[in-house]
Order: C-alpha cells, then structure tokens, then sequence
C-alpha cells in the first residue's frame, strides 16, 4: 500500500465534508470542491478523518490510491 495513501486524511474546523458513492464533496470558508471518485478507490470517513482505500492490488487501481 503507498505510504501516502494509507494516511487518513484530517478534517479542519470548519469544514464539511460529503461522501457519495460516485463524488466527494468539500464545503469549507473558501468555497465548495467537487470531485468524482476513481473505479476502483473507496472515499469513506470516520469522525473527523477521511479514509481512502483501494479494492485489490492491480497496477492500475495502485497508481490511482497515491
């Protein structure tokens, strides 16, 4: 697993975020970021952190989980 991939990702104050099967999106003070999600990589979150994993180990499905 990449090393920067595995790292949760920490949620600011102040900031919301959506998690939908095909899009994520981020509401913060400096405005809304929508973006889609790859086949194949999960977005979910957990308390106030963002955890993003990948379905199985094809080269494909790697380079897109860094």
């Amino acid at each position: 697993m990449s090393r920067v991939g595995k790292l949760p990702i920490q949620i600011p104050s102040g900031v919301t975020i959506t998690v939908d099967p095909d899009f994520v999106t981020v509401v913060g003070p400096k405005g809304t970021l929508q973006q889609f999600t790859m086949p194949g990589i999960t977005v979910s979150q957990e308390d106030n952190h963002i955890i993003v994993t990948r379905m199985n180990d094809e080269p494909k499905i790697r380079a897109k989980h860094g």
